[in-house]
């Protein structure tokens, strides 16, 4: 559970997954918060990985999979921390990694109707990236940016890597599409945030669909990601 600055959310946020998934350990990345947000984390009982500055929501979930490959867990699943997704569904999420049908399993907004209201100069970001990941990987994926998602420990390992560091969203879905690993989404049911502005203003969701496809060209370019082989 990514966090940045989410007093507010945090400790609801918290006991919502104790509550739905009493069998999961809840583990919160403090980046760089200058609020409560890690001590209110700590008196949730999660366990609580502070970040000495605000490194953004990518090396925030990158620190998420170092521990997770360090801890040995089998699977992992990422959850925002400003109550947006809906910890009940998270036997959905991961089941497909579980069972071994899948390595990454992505909560997507847009394959059922339930009520999300995606701001139009995001979604036209979105559409873009999930038909570009659609075409690089060979099958369709229509929400390429939700934060609720589970990976296997496959997955786990190659986004701990040092190519996980910028291998997040649509980019780390086409290095790991194109290396093998098996892509899936599921309905998820989304919703607004409890309070508080998200960090992605207009100016950021108008700019970064660019910024990210012009990190798929070197994505592109270099060897493809070799996917370890099973350990017997």
């Amino acid at each position: 559970m990514p966090a940045f600055n989410e007093e507010r959310n945090i400790r609801h946020s918290i006991e919502t997954v104790r509550r739905d998934a009493p069998y999961a350990d809840v583990v919160v990345v403090d980046d760089g918060s200058r609020d409560y947000t890690a001590r209110l984390a700590r008196e949730a009982s999660a366990t609580v990985i502070s970040l000495p500055v605000n490194l953004g929501i990518f090396d925030a979930i990158h620190t998420a999979f170092i521990y997770a490959r360090r801890m040995g867990y089998d699977a992992a699943v990422q959850v925002d921390a400003d109550g947006q997704h809906q910890p009940s569904e998270l036997p959905v999420i991961l089941g497909p990694v579980l069972d071994g049908t899948a390595d990454v399993v992505i909560g997507s907004r847009y394959l059922e109707q339930r009520g999300y209201k995606t701001p139009f100069s995001r979604r036209m970001g979105m559409i873009l990236f999930a038909n570009v990941t659609s075409a690089l990987i060979g099958r369709r994926v229509t929400d390429t940016t939700c934060g609720f998602r589970a990976y296997s420990r496959d997955a786990i390992a190659a986004f701990a890597s040092e190519t996980g560091v910028d291998a997040l969203d649509a980019v780390g879905l086409v290095i790991l599409g194109r290396a093998g690993y098996r892509i899936l989404e599921v309905p998820a049911t989304v919703h607004t945030r409890l309070t508080g502005k998200s960090s992605i203003n207009l100016v950021r969701s108008v700019v970064y669909p660019f910024v990210a496809l012009l990190s798929l060209i070197p994505v592109l370019l270099n060897r493809r990601l070799v996917r370890p082989r099973p350990q017997p």
